[in-house]
C-alpha cells in the first residue's frame, strides 16, 4: 500500500515537472510504459495544450542601459524648469541691463542691480519667483557690486562709483545703515563668512575693513600698488581672503586680530603665479578645498588649498576673457561666464567636462554676462537675453497623484 502511495506521488511530481519539457520519441515510449492508460491520456493531453517553451526567449528582459556620469549631468541640466523675470522699467530709462547678481544664504531672496541704478529683489519660492521690489537710485550711479551678510537672511550692502557703502533689508527694501568712506570710486564690496568684517575695494587698490558688530567702524586700512580685480573670503571665519591682481598673480591674505574690537591687522601668506595676464575673476568652494581663477586671456585654472597651494589643471575651450566664476554649494559644478558673446557653460569641477551650455546668455552691450549658484540647492540665476532679463533655474516640483 505504501509502494502505491508513493507512485502516486512520483507520477504527480513527474508530470508537473515535466509539463514544459519537450521529448525525444525514446523518452516518450518509456513515459508511455510506466504509466496507466488514464495517465497517459491525462498527460498528453496537458502537453498538447502547453506551448513549447524555448529558453533563449522567454529570460528576464536586460537592465536598462547605465547612463554615463556627464549623461546624467546633462540630463539634470535639462531637467531644470526656467522662470524667466521681467522687471518693469523705470520711467526715465527706456531699457536697461543687469550689472551684479547675489542670492541670500537662505536662498530666499535673489538681489541685482541694473544700470538704471536700481536695484530689484525677489523673493524665491520652492516653485516660484515672487513680490518683486524695487529701490530707486540707490546711489547716484549704478550699483557695481553687491554682498549679502551671511549671517542674516536680509542684509546685504552695495557699492558703486561713489564714497558710499550702503546696507539695505532686503525684505522690506529700506536703507539700513550709511557709511562714508574716504575713497570716492568703490568698487568692490565683501562680507567675511562670519559676518564680522566688511571689506571694500576702490579702483586705486584702497581696502577698507569695517567691524560689522561696532556699527560698521572702520578698523584696518592698507593699499596695494597693483590693480584689483576681485576678492574672496575663505570659508573659515575671517582668517583668509583672496586677491586677484593685475599682474596675473593670486595674493593669500591673512587676518590677525588684536585684543579689542578696534584692533586688526594683515599679512601677505602667500602669492602664486601661473598666468600670463590679468587674474579677472575668483571662485572658492563652498568645504574650501579649492579655488579656481579667471583670466582675461579665457585660461581657467583650479588650486588646490588643503597643503600647499598646487595647480591641479586648467580649462581653455574659449579664447575670451573670464568675467566670472562660480562654484555649486557642493562644489560639483564650476559655473562660466564670458565678457563677449560666448554662452555661460557650467563644467564638472573634478573631471573639468563641460556638462551645459545655457542657450541666449552671452553679455549684453553695457554689461558682462553673470551667473550665481543658490547656496542651498543645485539650482542658479543667470542673465539672459543680452543682460537684459534675469533667469532662474530651478527643480521641478514632482506633483504626488491623489487618490
Amino acid at each position: 500500500m505504501a509502494n502505491n502511495n508513493c507512485m502516486c506521488v512520483s507520477v504527480r511530481f513527474f508530470l508537473v515537472v515535466s509539463a514544459s519539457l519537450n521529448f525525444s520519441p525514446s523518452i516518450k515510449i518509456h513515459i508511455n510504459s510506466i504509466l496507466g492508460s488514464k495517465q497517459r491520456k491525462k498527460f498528453w493531453s496537458k502537453r498538447n495544450e502547453t506551448k513549447p517553451t524555448n529558453i533563449l526567449t522567454n529570460l528576464p528582459p536586460p537592465f536598462p542601459k547605465m547612463l554615463s556620469p556627464n549623461d546624467r549631468n546633462k540630463k539634470f541640466f535639462n531637467s531644470l524648469t526656467p522662470i524667466v523675470l521681467r522687471d518693469k522699467p523705470i520711467s526715465s530709462y527706456a531699457s536697461s541691463e543687469i550689472i551684479t547678481v547675489a542670492i541670500n544664504q537662505t536662498g530666499t531672496r535673489v538681489v541685482y542691480s541694473r544700470t538704471d541704478r536700481s536695484v530689484r529683489i525677489w523673493k524665491c519660492l520652492p516653485a516660484s519667483v515672487v513680490d518683486p521690489k524695487t529701490i530707486v537710485d540707490a546711489h547716484l550711479k549704478a550699483v557695481e557690486c553687491l554682498s549679502f551678510n551671511p549671517m542674516t537672511e536680509f542684509t546685504f550692502a552695495t557699492v558703486a562709483k561713489d564714497e558710499y557703502v550702503k546696507i539695505w533689508n532686503a525684505n522690506t527694501g529700506d536703507k539700513l545703515h550709511e557709511i562714508k568712506c574716504e575713497f570716492d570710486s568703490l568698487k568692490l564690496v565683501r562680507y567675511s563668512n562670519d559676518g564680522q568684517l566688511l571689506v571694500v575695494v576702490d579702483r586705486a587698490s584702497n581696502f577698507l575693513f569695517f567691524n560689522v558688530g561696532a556699527n560698521y567702524k572702520l578698523i584696518h586700512k592698507f593699499k596695494l600698488d597693483e590693480h584689483i580685480y576681485d576678492l574672496k573670503w575663505f570659508n573659515h571665519d575671517h582668517q583668509f581672503f583672496l586677491v586677484s591682481s593685475h599682474d596675473g598673480s593670486i595674493l593669500l591674505y591673512e587676518i590677525i586680530d588684536g585684543d579689542g574690537d578696534n584692533e586688526l591687522s594683515s599679512k601677505l601668506r602667500a602669492s602664486v603665479s601661473g598666468h600670463n595676464s590679468s587674474i579677472t575673476t575668483i571662485a572658492i568652494s563652498p568645504k574650501g578645498n579649492y579655488f579656481t581663477v579667471g583670466s582675461s586671456e579665457g585660461v581657467i585654472s583650479f588650486w588646490k588649498t588643503l597643503e600647499n597651494l598646487i595647480n591641479l589643471k586648467v580649462i581653455t575651450d574659449v579664447d575670451q576673457s573670464i568675467a566670472q566664476l562660480d562654484i555649486s554649494r557642493d562644489g560639483t559644478y564650476l559655473a562660466v561666464a564670458y565678457d563677449t558673446d560666448s554662452n555661460l557653460r557650467i563644467y564638472e569641477a573634478e573631471g573639468s567636462e563641460l556638462v551645459h551650455e545655457i542657450p541666449n546668455s552671452g553679455s549684453g552691450n553695457q554689461t558682462f554676462s553673470s551667473i550665481v549658484w543658490f547656496p542651498t540647492k543645485t539650482g542658479f540665476a543667470y542673465t539672459s537675453d543680452h543682460g537684459t532679463v534675469l533667469t532662474v533655474m530651478i527643480k521641478p516640483i514632482e506633483q504626488k497623484h491623489r487618490r
